[in-house]
């Protein structure tokens, strides 16, 4: 499975000034990936699994729990194990 990273600095032109990275270019198929992405986020409709976490009280039960967890050394592991 090849898997790219799509938004990172090292893809594009970086602006510079004074020695400083102030900004980069990205090609218009880049620009059009991203505002489909930001597009999606900001339209995406509620789902009812977070109304339903939101309003039992589960949510921020299990924002505490693992709040008060330490985190895992090897959470990539765990994940792919998931």
């Amino acid at each position: 499975m090849l898997i790219e990273k799509f938004w990172s600095k090292d893809r594009f032109p970086v602006v510079y000034e004074e020695n400083e990275a102030k900004a980069v270019m990205v090609d218009m198929a880049t620009f059009e990936k991203v505002e489909m992405i930001l597009d999606n986020l900001m339209n995406r409709e509620t789902e009812a699994e977070d109304s339903l976490l939101r309003s039992s009280g589960l949510l921020k039960k299990l924002v505490s729990e693992a709040q008060e967890t330490s985190p895992s050394s090897d959470w990539r592991t765990e994940l792919d194990e998931l």
